[in-house]
């Protein structure tokens, strides 16, 4: 019996130096995803919400998940760098064609002043024509602002904290 249970404590020290030695040898700079979790308000002339947001910000891609408080995802938005924009569920084409205004290349330019090239130096990015306008300003190293306007009819702001 003593036999056993020291070959049992002897399996549990092994188990537990592989997990501690496999974590160990993760570390931040192996993952290149920046994740930012906030809140945003949306206002417009019908109602007003808030809802959660969590982006997750990879160098090729970038989600965007937007969800209710308590009622779970909303909306998953997500820019490819070759596939370009996409919604699930999809989106109205009201809102589609606004969205449309600007080319991938734009979006991909923003998405990556905003949250990849995450550095004080350059506080502001700027995505704007005619009545649309997103925005994003660093606050300090892991704050940033945010904000889309659509003339007077819309307009989200909110706050994303480097998760």
């Amino acid at each position: 019996m003593p036999n056993s249970c020291n070959s049992i404590s002897k399996l549990i020290s092994i188990l537990l130096l592989v997990s501690l030695s496999s974590c160990a040898s993760i570390s931040d700079s192996t993952f290149s995803e920046k994740v930012f979790i906030g809140k945003l308000s949306l206002a417009s002339p019908q109602k007003r919400s808030n809802f959660n947001i969590i982006v997750k910000a990879f160098p090729e891609n970038v989600i965007i998940q937007i969800g209710k408080p308590l009622f779970g995802n909303l909306l998953k938005i997500q820019l490819n760098h070759s596939t370009g924009l996409t919604f699930n569920p999809k989106i109205d084409n009201q809102y589609l064609s606004l969205l449309k205004k600007f080319k991938n290349e734009d979006y991909i330019q923003f998405f990556n002043s905003c949250f990849n090239n995450f550095n004080i130096t350059e506080k502001v990015s700027i995505l704007e024509k005619s009545d649309i306008e997103f925005k994003c300003i660093r606050q300090d190293q892991d704050t940033l602002l945010v904000s889309f306007f659509y003339g007077n009819e819309i307009s989200f702001n909110g706050v994303l904290k480097r998760g």
